[in-house]
Formats: structure tokens, sequence, C-alpha cells
């Protein structure tokens, strides 16, 4: 409901940071204690056991109350499995340091083509 609010009164053609900020303020002023950019860091673990800190990743929210992860988009096409990847990429790291997400969101704030204005936010929702 949050997104919706935000799609509503923003409406099409920002950039993915304009949705970022609108829904975190609106996230916030529903009471959800959450991060925002949250930096995880990939680790990887060698044949002799060695783990080794190799980049950071940042997932758009992260809601702690319920472990709820949120990547947004703000992308023409619809959501594909290049997305539905990166979520699972996140879930997998999370779990490496004991995070178990109950639940993943992808928004996609649509942006305008040559045929159309979108009217509606598109989800996609993975339950575990």
């Amino acid at each position: 409901n949050a997104a919706k609010r935000v799609y509503e009164q923003l409406g099409s053609g920002h950039n993915e940071r304009i949705y970022h900020k609108a829904l975190v303020y609106e996230l916030n002023c529903q009471g959800y204690n959450l991060d925002t950019e949250m930096n995880i860091i990939v680790k990887y673990t060698d044949t002799k056991g060695n783990t080794h800190s190799l980049e950071t990743e940042r997932i758009d929210i992260f809601i702690h109350n319920f472990n709820i992860l949120i990547e947004l988009k703000a992308i023409q096409k619809q959501i594909q499995a290049q997305e539905h990847a990166q979520l699972h990429k996140y879930i997998n790291e999370l779990k490496k340091i004991d995070i178990e997400v109950k639940n993943a969101i992808i928004i996609n704030f649509p942006q305008p083509n040559n045929k159309e204005v979108p009217k509606e936010i598109e989800f996609y929702i993975k339950k575990e």
C-alpha cells in the first residue's frame, strides 16, 4: 500500500532514487524499523576453508521487524529473471550472516514508453 501511495502521488517517469526516498518516508510514517541502502558484504570461502570478503552489495530497503527485503526498480520492461536473480542473491548473502528473509519483494515503478504511460506499479513477491 505504501508503494501504491507513492506511485499515485508521483506518477511515472521519475528515477529509482526519487521513488526510493518517497517510499522510505512513507514506510517510516507507518512505523516500520528499516534500513535503507543496507550494506551486505559478499563473502567467498576458498577450498582451504578461508573466508574472504569480496565486495559490498546494497539492499534498497530492509524491514527489520519482519525480515522483509525490498528491491526497487524504475524500468520500462516487466520484472524478469535478471531481477529475480538479484533478489535471490541478496537472500543467499543474508543467510550467510544468519538473517532469514521471510519475504522479498521487487517493486517496479514503471516508466513510460512510446506506446503508453503505465498506471500501476508491478510487484513480484517471494514468500518463504
